[in-house]
């Protein structure tokens, strides 16, 4: 990578949050994790990301919740939804296609590096 991408990661399972922050830092990412929507939209109004990726089912605020107003902060950011639910939610919740991509739990760890580089080359 010539330059560094930015990466928030938002998810309340913090194990999860830690994993995936050790592997994208040895990929040579810039890595920041919050567990929460609240903090989520508090790190992106405070500092500048490339790309987020988030959990959909979050207590609190959801991530569909959250992904609404971080694009309102931030229209252009690149977002990487995960979830272990059907992709209708997203449709159902009247978001546009193309606004973000769609991961599945468990992740597949080479499927998900080859989608964050597609991703984080678009964010460039």
């Amino acid at each position: 990578m010539s330059r560094k991408i930015k990466l928030l990661i938002v998810d309340d399972n913090r194990d999860l949050c830690e994993s995936l922050l050790d592997i994208l830092e040895l990929k040579g990412y810039e890595v920041m994790t919050v567990f929460s929507g609240y903090q989520a939209i508090a790190a992106v109004k405070k500092e500048q990301f490339n790309l987020v990726l988030m959990d959909v089912k979050m207590p609190g605020i959801s991530g569909i919740d959250t992904l609404k107003i971080l694009k309102k902060i931030s229209p252009g950011l690149k977002v990487i939804m995960i979830t272990a639910f059907a992709d209708d939610i997203f449709y159902r919740e009247g978001l546009q296609k193309g606004e973000f991509e769609v991961v599945r739990k468990p992740l597949n760890i080479e499927r998900f590096l080859v989608l964050l580089e597609k991703t984080s080359n678009s964010a460039r």
